[in-house]
């Protein structure tokens, strides 16, 4: 019970810290800017992120498959840089709104997660990703996190330019 308290805590933490300010968008262009992993970051023999193309923003006329196929592969490749603390790959390998950007330089999104992290026990992989709701202009996916103790999800929102909005846990379902 003390973790499962802790992890609504730190989600509420992370979602505070992600903040729900201002979401006007403030890029004029319609750059479409992929997401690309290194072959060198990658460890051998890891596979390619699983992901779902269902759920109920992947019906949505919105998002592409493949739009949706990139955000859930970005947003699985975010979560495990964010459980490992790999504070250079969250700054330099993804693309933020404002306040987020900030948050995530200032290392304040890290410390907040860290303590859910270690609550939750041993780190033992992603489950399959999916497309969550969309609210207006953003897109959430959702990422299960299987741990030793308490298993979570992570949840972030994408614009619709698929700049990473915010981040916070959830309640550890697996694909709908």
């Amino acid at each position: 019970m003390r973790k499962k308290a802790l992890v609504i805590l730190m989600a509420a933490a992370v979602f505070a810290l992600a903040g729900c300010g201002d979401k006007t968008d403030k890029d004029t262009g319609k750059d479409d800017k992929k997401q690309e992993t290194s072959a060198e970051a990658e460890t051998p023999g890891e596979a390619e992120p699983e992901v779902d193309n269902v759920g109920p923003a992947a019906e949505a006329e919105q998002i592409s498959e493949s739009d949706g196929r990139k955000l859930m592969e970005t947003a699985v490749a975010f979560t495990e840089d964010l459980i490992a603390a790999n504070h250079d790959n969250l700054v330099n390998d993804y693309e933020y709104e404002d306040e987020m950007k900030a948050v995530v330089e200032s290392k304040e999104l890290e410390q907040s997660i860290t303590a859910a992290v270690e609550a939750s026990g041993e780190f033992k992989g992603t489950k399959t990703a999916w497309l969550g709701d969309q609210a207006g202009d953003y897109s959430s996916v959702q990422v299960p996190c299987e741990f030793s103790g308490q298993s979570w999800n992570m949840m972030i929102s994408f614009t619709s330019d698929g700049k990473i909005g915010g981040v916070h846990t959830d309640v550890y379902k697996e694909t709908p």
